[in-house]
């Protein structure tokens, strides 16, 4: 019988010495460990192969873990969790609205980074709805973070859509502020509601024909948000 394949994670970081422990630990939960030194180093590796996950370092000489994963991502929608000694909200919602699941602070524990690599995996393998509203006019493919209108396609950052996956999952039903920030940004430290009302307003951008009378993701005022089918116009938000 042949063993069971384990699933490739990409470890990027300039420090060796923290690259070394967290190699032993993501390998010892059972993944194939891949490591790089650089975002050069580490796209080459990915001219061979793709891993399941890329854990990358912020802040790298040359190459930063940003443009790593602005390339990585042009390249193929795999996860990224974005490792930095920078705890500001700023960086953290970038990383998060733009390119990464996840954003750990330095210094951290090892076996946090392997449970959040084990989280984000596990919620990937479950895949993703397709999403119709207005009669079929707007179509949201969730797996491959396409969202099409009549006025075209465009991409979704990882964030708004896990926004759209747990709205969907309750379709004409309010989901209060606490609980979208609990599932959507469940892995990162510190979220609070300017992430939501950011996201929010960037996913209207793309989603709503007029985003300042949103006909899909309405506003409840003081409780939350709700994904409705929209064939009706509501109030400003």
């Amino acid at each position: 019988m042949l063993p069971p394949v384990r699933p490739a994670v990409l470890l990027v970081d300039d420090d060796l010495t923290l690259l070394a422990v967290l190699s032993r630990r993501v390998n010892r939960a059972g993944f194939d460990v891949r490591t790089a030194m650089s975002g050069e180093a580490a796209l080459k590796q990915l001219e061979a192969s793709w891993p399941a996950l890329l854990v990358i370092d912020l802040m790298m000489p040359e190459m930063d873990g940003f443009e790593l994963a602005r390339r990585v991502k042009q390249l193929a929608d795999l996860p990224i969790i974005v490792l930095s000694a920078v705890d500001e909200s700023e960086a953290k919602v970038t990383a998060l609205e733009l390119y990464a699941e996840d954003y750990v602070t330095k210094p951290f524990d090892p076996d946090e980074v392997v449970a959040r690599i084990q989280r984000i995996l596990r919620r990937a393998s479950l895949g993703s709805p397709q999403i119709s509203l207005a009669g079929g006019d707007i179509e949201v493919n969730l797996a491959s973070r396409q969202l099409t209108t009549p006025g075209g396609t465009q991409q979704l950052t990882p964030t708004e859509a896990r926004l759209l996956h747990v709205l969907a999952s309750a379709v004409e039903r309010v989901v209060p502020t606490d609980e979208l920030l609990g599932r959507v940004w469940t892995d990162a430290d510190g979220a609070d509601p300017s992430y939501l009302w950011v996201t929010v307003r960037r996913l209207r951008r793309k989603l709503e024909a007029d985003p300042d009378r949103p006909r899909h993701l309405i506003t409840e005022r003081g409780i939350g948000y709700r994904l409705t089918s929209g064939t009706t116009a509501v109030p400003r938000a």
